[in-house]
């Protein structure tokens, strides 16, 4: 079995495009969900992952070993299905910069389950991560500005349930799929489940939306993106990196999730408060501690 080794120029290269690619997506969710809602944008950008995951699934079919379905399928909603929808709904109650930053929390519940399910080995550094960086987004959410606290904490909290299932994914991936090819992996989970998404696209009314809706074929271009990149893209450089790496240094791409998400936001046009900018340093502190 391939083990993980100190992470090369490359890999930090690679870090640095995913929270790229991946820190634009939320401004992708962000405008998508003016079009579609939640549940639409979710499958639409299942469905087109789907489509673009076949041909790559063909190629890589004599060397994918169906026998593992069962973390196939973690893969498949962990990794996209079931946060691509947490975020969808979030996101239309939160500004991407607030969900961005907390993305940022997936490595500490990557610590936090691997600990408890995974036999990751934990020390005092990465408890006390653990507990600054939540204490970073616990800040994030109660003071996020111009907000009503009660529904600001539900939806923030969408957000970070949604960073538990990445870390559930990162885990599955790590112990369970670490041999396999990180293009087979992908796609192997969506060939198994793109039927579950193509259903779910037509009775959510996705497909009427996109055709009679003013702005339906722009929505599916956000779409696309997400899919094409964020969920095809980045996920078989995300699985190639955590096979070449760890769970947890994978993971830490959303350190800068925070700055990409932000930046990307304030660019978007929206206001950053000083809150933010604290409560992603904590959260930055935390993870700092959380890898050592």
């Amino acid at each position: 079995m391939h083990t993980s080794r100190q992470p090369s120029a490359l890999d930090w290269f690679v870090v640095i495009l995913l929270a790229t690619v991946w820190g634009a997506s939320f401004i992708m969710i962000k405008r998508s969900v003016e079009i579609f809602n939640p549940v639409q944008m979710a499958m639409w950008r299942m469905v087109l992952a789907t489509l673009v995951y076949l041909p790559i699934a063909a190629a890589y079919w004599s060397k994918i070993d169906w026998k593992r379905w069962k973390p196939m399928l973690v893969v498949a909603f962990c990794g996209s299905a079931i946060p691509n929808f947490l975020f969808a709904v979030a996101q239309q109650h939160v500004n991407s910069s607030l969900a961005g930053v907390l993305n940022a929390l997936t490595p500490l519940f990557t610590v936090i389950i691997g600990a408890s399910f995974f036999q990751l080995q934990v020390n005092l550094s990465r408890i006390l991560g653990i507990v600054v960086g939540l204490s970073g987004a616990i800040l994030l959410v109660l003071f996020n500005r111009g907000m009503d606290t009660s529904g600001n904490v539900f939806f923030a909290g969408l957000c970070i349930l949604a960073t538990v299932c990445y870390a559930i994914n990162a885990n599955t991936v790590g112990r369970y799929l670490r041999d396999q090819h990180p293009a087979g992996i992908a796609s192997s989970a969506f060939v198994i489940t793109g039927g579950v998404f193509v259903i779910g696209l037509w009775y959510s009314g996705g497909l009427e939306v996109a055709w009679q809706h003013p702005n339906g074929l722009k929505g599916l271009g956000y779409v696309f993106y997400l899919a094409a990149m964020g969920t095809v893209g980045g996920s078989i450089l995300y699985f190639w990196l955590l096979q070449r790496t760890s769970p947890i240094f994978a993971t830490s791409v959303t350190y800068l999730l925070p700055v990409t998400a932000i930046a990307l936001g304030v660019f978007d046009g929206e206001a950053v408060s000083s809150v933010e900018f604290i409560g992603t340093g904590i959260i930055l502190t935390g993870l700092y501690l959380a890898r050592k």
